[in-house]
């Protein structure tokens, strides 16, 4: 009886023990939650990349890159740099100045170029947010037929990209400190086609390459595409497929409009 008495008192008292461990070990975690959350990964989270507007509001907006920010497939002529803008003026109740320097079929080494222009330099260096898309001309150019990809050129064209990509920011950078840039990356139009099996795996390794070097600049947001258009293509393609149509562009724009809060 009394060995049994001494056991019951033995397994109450480690229980209590046991139940005190966890009582304090939630009450450290509640405190600070940071303890059990994953650890960062090199790449940072669209909250982490996201930079603050000026506070009076977008005044003006440089576009730059291909005929994506050019708006080509788009049957309103706006693209999703002209909704952008049209989101911002109705934001501010006012017009903002509106650059679109964008060229149909431009690769990274055209804008590269094309930003050492004096005029495109000056803009730029007055811009409170600058808009850019390229590289799929870069990427996609490297056909070998219809819908038939050539790998050796295409891995030759993404590290082309990459370094011009980067110097893209670099250069804006380097006349504007503190202008918000966006960067929309690429999706897929060939994800419904036979290239698919040998497009996917690139895009989706240049977007993150694209994030990557982003993060390493202040004030520049990466916006995601690639699942817009996944499984969608015939519904957000224009006839050509290979630009947004209409839709297309408006659920870009709504994702970089969604970025901007």
């Amino acid at each position: 009886m009394r060995t049994s008495g001494q056991l019951l008192w033995r397994t109450t008292g480690l229980l209590s023990f046991l139940s005190f461990l966890l009582f304090a070990t939630g009450f450290v975690l509640a405190m600070n939650p940071q303890q059990i959350a994953p650890a960062k990964t090199s790449t940072p989270s669209p909250a982490e990349q996201t930079a603050p507007l000026p506070a009076q509001g977008v005044q003006k907006v440089v576009a730059l890159g291909d005929s994506l920010t050019r708006g080509a497939g788009d049957a309103n002529g706006q693209g999703y740099a002209g909704l952008v803008r049209q989101a911002l003026e109705k934001k501010l109740g006012k017009p903002i100045t509106f650059s679109n320097l964008a060229i149909n079929g431009q690769e990274s080494t055209d804008l590269v170029k094309q930003m050492s222009q004096s005029q495109v330099k000056t803009l730029l260096s007055e811009a409170d947010l600058v808009l850019f898309t390229i590289g799929g001309n870069d990427m996609f150019r490297q056909t070998g037929g219809l819908y038939t990809i050539d790998k050796e050129k295409l891995a030759a064209a993404t590290k082309e990209l990459t370094a011009n990509y980067e110097e893209i920011i670099r250069q804006i950078r380097a006349v504007n400190k503190q202008a918000t840039i966006v960067y929309t990356t690429l999706y897929n139009p060939f994800g419904d086609t036979e290239a698919s099996v040998d497009t996917i795996q690139p895009v989706l390794d240049w977007n993150y390459t694209a994030s990557e070097i982003a993060s390493k600049y202040p004030h520049v947001i990466v916006v995601p595409t690639y699942d817009l258009f996944v499984n969608k293509e015939q519904s957000y393609l224009y006839t050509d497929h290979f630009h947004p149509n209409t839709a297309g562009y408006q659920r870009i724009a709504e994702r970089v409009i969604q970025a901007l809060e």
